[in-house]
């Protein structure tokens, strides 16, 4: 009828577009009928011609462009086209914007327009449309009165849009706001409407939502409440019943998983049957009921373990994608939900095909999606979840290539900002890191890396799966360190591992595993860097892991293995035996646990037979030894050929069995053995892996025996091979590779002399790697106590050669290296930051800071400092470290900067003869020589060989030891007798010695006429021996026997500290100023009463010429004496002084129990100090361990910035502690101004008058360092 009214009407009539209106009116009223999509396009084009008929200002123009934007949006919905959507959004918008406000229809316009941006929102995500949807449903509530019978929808339109706004923001007022609205939608309906259920529905999925974010139960019950009730309201026929039965369902299910009662699970399983079975066949929402019922016969599944549940879960998914046509915009989604059910029955049962079928719903879903649908991304990460499982049951490389491939389509085509990204990203990184597992193809590890990274980034530190995501990243980062060698990722390694323990809870069950991974991350870094504070938490990680693993766990073998590990690396450190011993019980337990046949074991037997044998190197046990041969075989046996861990169970066997030969002489264990398996070890490690220099090392150590035992020249070659590239290696421990070049030094002395200067180039080359500047002063001694002997037989093998000028720079670069790396952090940086003064900066910041972690001790802890506190200070040194190495890096690239903080050519160096000659003692393993710089011979080195041996001196100096006392003895000769011949007699003996293999001969070399300065530079056992002291002191001994009678002698402990000391003083206002610093009485040692008369006698000098701030008693605390350091240029100490068997822990005391220790001072910085005065016991007394070093306070107190400081090398009289000192300030103070470069020449007078009147052991401990 209504076809043939329009066909009629011509067009210009007035008629025209309601007739057309009409018509496609009646159109869509039949497509909602019978669904015929064929009526609703002519319903469309009704709608469009009586729109494009109808001029603006007609009435009815804004109602026909809302009933054309409804049929635009109800054909989108049913097909999908968004151009339909977008279109439907135009005519709601014009619909609108016609309306005046107060109009009737103003309501109905705004709620058209804000269910087209919701459902456009819906489609694209644009957040935009949300929140344009919810101000037009706002303002339609805002103009509806309560009364209306169109309030109550709008208040649920205005409540769904809400709750999707929350879903995408997390903005619980949004969640809080929904349920207020759908509340009052509730409460304005009356008791027997028909719209009650429908409100109570939409009432209590707003509660679930909010429950589901807050976890309130009473949310949950309420919404069960609410959807029992609408059910309860609705006759059964009606058309939403089943919709609503669903809902109901949906929340019971939601409930056992919070209470666990099992009536809230079989009621969902029930309620959603219902629904199921009240929805026809080809209803719409059919196949989302199914769905729904699958999961909650999958939940009473797993509650149960009935497999009819799981079955039907399946079945009830299959009808639901067969029931949906395939251009359905659903059809997707539920081929992918069914893909995820397979695949969980394939994880339940193993069926295969359920794994291949997954595999193809999954294909299928993506294939039926369009590029730039919204959930495209998540079906193609779904299919390569499944695809990734296929290869890890299957090992078919094209799925494992395959899901690499949907993993990253995933990643493209997500938006950023997508909750689900990081999700995948993670996925993609698993996929990469298994493909690297697979085919070593480093690319895919790095990349596999950077999507890990990625995905940590993007995800909260509260979600769940953050720490499990840090703690994989963590493993692969291990894992490349491993590969690579780069100690950044080993660093990022514990960082990130650190992060993941920290975020997991307590009572999580994976906190142990967690645990256990960091403490494998800090031994590794441990064994690449020293760091004892890395040892002792990687320990306290494993402990904690063994504690948390039950009984009985699968991984309890190698949490209690791995914490074998790392007491052994203890106790090979600090030598505690209960260490060995629980390493042993640990690994012993480890073995018992683990069932043969599992592929850990042969680990777990190889590490208990490296305990067993360092048990038997500490105690001589042979039954250790023999088990630990047996323990190794069998691990050697129970290990494929092929398998990565091969190599290193053959190198430990090796290396028993070495030690058995060594201990019986049986060559069987020489040949068939210990060479063939470390032959094998090398062999299976390939280059680069960190572990070849070490087992390369270990081949060359049984090729020495070899070669000792039958001379074969092969033999030597090959050890040479070995050592050398071992010593040459880019990557392993600096340790193992510093040890390779001192054994290839030692052979090619004897064997292939042509090659070592190569070999101590490498040696001394690797030095600031084994006290890297990363870890604490003391754990750099520690890496220390070694190297002064290698670097001295270095330099003999330069002088061998007559190169000189490359002893010298050699013994500059290898001794004193901990004060040359902390002097490297305090050089001025002037020329930098003229010109690029943004390194400069940055380069001065990151130096300040590493100084400031580096002095920090570690190793020990307190009530102050934590364990978690001291691990964060090394990690932090660590960091530092790695950046300001990339700063200098950046540095060195630019023009006139190319050797910017590098060893110093002997051009520099020969700048510290600048005031005298310098004469360097270089104390070898095969000869000895002095090495002379002269101010007037420019780069040129005088060499002198030396009729001396290093015997020689360690005897002297244990002959001086026996009548001083021993290091830490802290009295001032208290109880030395005058008159003691024996000690005289001794120490003439000792000075005699000296005098005429020593330092007659350098003078000799140099010729010396006049009376001047010379400054020694000492090594070895010569460090403890008083040069200065040289002649002969019989009554008969004319003058020109002794070095006194020549020359005023200084020390330095190296050529760059002196010249640091010729630098002018910075300008400053801080005017001169001495610090006198007297405490007599400090705890726990006895009284010096002579401290009161030494100030005095300073004051004498100092009167009217320079002020005197003095601390005495309580007064000198830490604090005021560090104070009075900075405000003075001068300083003088009358106290007590001890060194400590640790070094850096020698100390002054003062008042009460306080000690002003070397760690102390060297924390400080004061470059406008001139003169220090140590008038207390063995200040100039270093250790007997790192006797290259310069461990004292003397030297201490030249690296903070005194350029000249006194000092003595033992405990020294009360009594000529302040003669002295008197006669010192009286030669100092002469001069107007004063200057404190005469120090040398004042204590060299004061020390003659000292000698004139006193026994050796008065004088001779008086000694003068730098300028």
């Amino acid at each position: 009828m209504f076809k043939t009214a329009d066909a009629l009407t011509p067009n210009g009539h007035l008629d025209k577009a309601s007739q057309l209106n009409n018509l496609g009116d009646s159109l869509f009223r039949r497509f909602d009928q019978f669904g015929d999509l064929n009526d609703l396009n002519h319903a469309i084009w009704g709608f469009e011609a009586a729109v494009d008929l109808t001029p603006d200002g007609h009435p009815d123009k804004p109602s026909w462009l809302s009933a054309l934007g409804c049929s635009l949006l109800r054909r989108f919905e049913r097909v999908g086209d968004l151009n339909d959507l977008n279109q439907s959004e135009l005519r709601f918008e014009a619909a609108d914007a016609l309306t005046p406000h107060g109009h009737p229809d103003k309501p109905a316009q705004l709620s058209n327009f804000g269910v087209s941006l919701l459902s456009r929102f819906e489609r694209l995500g644009h957040l935009n449309d949300l929140n344009q949807s919810i101000l037009k449903f706002e303002a339609a509530v805002d103009c509806t009165s309560d009364g209306h019978p169109n309030k109550v929808p709008l208040l649920n339109s205005l409540g769904n849009s809400l709750l999707n706004r929350f879903k995408q923001l997390g903005d619980l007022n949004d969640l809080n706001q929904s349920v207020l609205r759908k509340e009052a939608a509730v409460d304005l309906t009356p008791d027997g409407h028909p719209d009650k259920p429908a409100q109570l529905i939409n009432f209590g999925l707003s509660l679930l939502s909010r429950f589901e974010r807050l976890g309130h139960l009473d949310d949950l019950n309420q919404s069960v409440l609410r959807f029992e009730a609408a059910v309860d309201l609705t006759p059964d026929g009606h058309s939403e019943k089943h919709s609503w039965l669903n809902n109901l369902g949906i929340s019971l299910l939601s409930r056992f998983k919070q209470l666990g009662d099992l009536n809230d699970l079989n009621q969902s399983v029930m309620r959603l049957e219902a629904a199921v079975a009240l929805t026809p066949d080809g209803h719409p929402d059919k196949p989302s009921w199914l769905n729904n019922l699958g999961n909650a016969l999958l939940s009473r599944f797993k509650q149960l373990g009935d497999l009819n549940d799981l079955n039907q879960s399946v079945m009830r998914l299959e009808a639901a994608v067969a029931l949906t046509p395939d251009d359905h915009p659903d059809k997707p989604a539920r081929l992918d939900i069914l893909g995820n059910l397979l695949l969980s029955r394939f994880e339940r049962l193993g069926d295969l095909n359920d794994l291949n079928q997954s595999v193809l719903r999954k294909e299928a879903a993506v294939d039926l999606t369009p590029d730039g649908y919204p959930n495209k991304p998540s079906w193609l990460n779904n299919l390569g979840v499944s695809l990734l499982r296929r290869f890890e049951r299957l090992g078919d490389l094209n799925d494992l290539n395959q899901s690499v491939m949907r993993f990253e389509a995933a990643v493209v085509l997500a938006p950023d900002g997508h909750s689900e990204r990081p999700f995948w990203l993670r996925n993609l990184g698993n996929s990469l890191r298994s493909r690297f597992d697979r085919l070593g193809n480093l690319h895919d590890l790095k990349q596999s890396i950077l999507r890990d990274e990625a995905a940590v980034d993007l995800i909260p530190d509260g979600h769940p799966d953050k720490p499990s995501w840090l703690n994989v990243l963590g493993v692969s980062l291990l894992d490349r360190f491993e590969q690579l060698g780069d100690l950044n990722d080993l660093n990022q390694s514990v960082i990130r591992k650190e992060a993941a323990v920290a975020l997991t809870p307590d009572d999580d069950w994976e906190r142990h595993l967690r645990l256990d991974n960091l403490g494998g991350s800090l031994l590794s870094r441990f064994e690449q860097l020293g760091d004892l504070s890395d040892l002792n938490q990687s320990v306290m990680r494993f402990q904690a892991a063994v504690a948390l693993t039950p009984d009985g766990h699968a991984n309890k073998p190698s949490r209690l293995d791995n914490l074998g590990c790392s007491l052994l690396s203890r106790f090979q450190r600090l030598g505690d035996l209960n260490d060995l011993s629980q390493s042993i019980l640990t690994c012993e337990a480890a073995v018992a646990l683990s069932p043969d046949g599992h592929p850990h074991k042969p680990s777990l037997l190889t590490n208990l037979g490296n305990s067993l044998f360092v048990r038997f190197e500490q105690l001589g046990d042979l039954n250790d030894l023999s088990q630990s041969i047996l323990s190794q075989e069998a691990a050697v046996a129970l290990t494929p050929d092929g398998h990565p861990d091969k190599g290193g169970f053959l190198n430990n066997l090796g290396n028993s069995l070495l030690t058995r030969f060594h201990r019986f002489g049986d060559l069987n264990d020489l040949n068939q053995s210990s060479i063939l398996s470390k032959e094998a070890a090398v062999a299976l490690t390939p280059d680069g892996h960190p572990d070849k220099p070490s087992r390369l090392c270990n081949l060359g150590n049984s090729l020495l025996s070899r070669f000792e035992q039958f001379h074969d020249i092969e033999d030597s070659q090959q050890l040479l091979f070995c050592y050398t590239s071992a010593a040459c290696s880019a990557t392993g421990p600096a340790s193992i590779r510093f040890t390779a070049a001192k054994s290839w030094a030692k052979h090619a002395e004897l064997h292939e002399p042509s090659s070592v200067l190569h070999a101590y180039t490498i040696a001394i080359e690797l030095l600031p790697e084994l006290a890297w500047l990363g870890l604490s002063i003391t754990d750099r001694h520690h890496h220390l106590m070694t190297a002064g002997q290698v670097v001295r037989n270095a330099a003999s093998a330069a002088i061998a050669v007559n190169d000189y000028q490359k002893a010298v720079e050699w013994l500059e670069q290898g001794r004193s290296i901990i004060w040359g790396q902390l002097l490297s952090l305090r050089t001025p940086v002037d020329a930098l930051r003229k010109n690029h003064p943004e390194l400069a900066n940055e380069l001065v910041s990151l130096s300040t800071s590493l100084e400031t972690a580096s002095t920090q001790n570690n190793s020990v802890t307190s009530d102050a400092i934590g364990p978690q506190s001291l691990q964060s200070i090394a990690q932090q040194s660590h960091d530092l470290v790695l950046k300001r190495d990339h700063v200098l890096q950046q540095i060195r690239k630019l023009p006139g900067f190319k050797r910017f903080l590098l060893s110093k050519p002997i051009s520099e160096l020969s700048q510290a003869a600048k005031m005298g000659p310098v004469a360097i003692i270089n104390v070898g393993e095969y000869r000895c020589d002095a090495l002379i710089l002269q101010p007037t011979l420019g780069d040129e080195v005088i060499h002198v060989p030396l009729h001396f041996t290093i015997h020689e001196a360690e005897t002297l100096a244990r002959s001086l030891a026996s009548i001083v006392g021993t290091t830490g003895r802290s009295d001032r000769l208290t109880g030395y007798r005058e008159g003691d011949r024996s000690s005289d007699e001794i120490c003439s003996s000792i000075l005699a010695e000296l005098w005429v293999k020593i330092v007659q001969p350098v003078l000799n070399g140099i010729g010396i006429t006049d009376l001047g300065r010379i400054w020694w530079c000492p090594t070895g056992p010569l460090a403890f021996l008083p040069i200065h002291a040289a002649g002969l002191y019989s009554e008969a001994q004319a003058f020109g026997s002794k070095l006194s009678d020549f020359l005023i002698s200084s020390y330095t402990p190296s050529l760059t500290a002196l010249i640091q000391g010729y630098h002018p003083q910075s300008e400053s206002h801080t005017g001169l100023q001495l610090l006198a610093v007297t405490q007599p009485s400090a705890e726990g040692q006895s009284y010096i009463p002579g401290t009161q008369e030494e100030l005095k006698s300073i004051k004498q000098y100092a009167n009217g010429k320079v002020p005197i701030l003095w601390l005495d008693n309580d007064m000198a605390t830490i604090e005021n004496v560090q104070k009075g350091m900075k405000e003075s240029r001068w300083v003088h100490f009358a106290c007590h002084g001890v060194q400590s068997t640790s070094p850096t822990e020698s100390a002054l005391l003062l008042a009460g129990s306080s000690r002003l220790t070397l760690s102390n001072i060297i924390k400080l910085s004061l470059p406008n100090a001139d003169l220090a005065f140590l008038s207390a016991c063995q200040t100039a007394t270093g250790s007997q361990e790192l006797q290259d070093e310069s461990v004292h306070l003397t030297a201490g107190m030249l690296l903070v910035g005194y350029r000249g400081v006194i000092g003595t090398m033992w405990s020294i009289m009360d009594n000529d502690a302040p003669q002295v000192a008197s006669d010192v300030y009286a030669h100092l103070l002469e001069t107007s101004p004063p200057d404190p470069t005469r120090a040398a020449e004042g204590l060299h007078l004061a020390v003659q008058k000292l000698q004139k009147r006193k026994s050796f052991l008065h004088w001779v401990p008086f000694v003068h360092f730098g300028v």
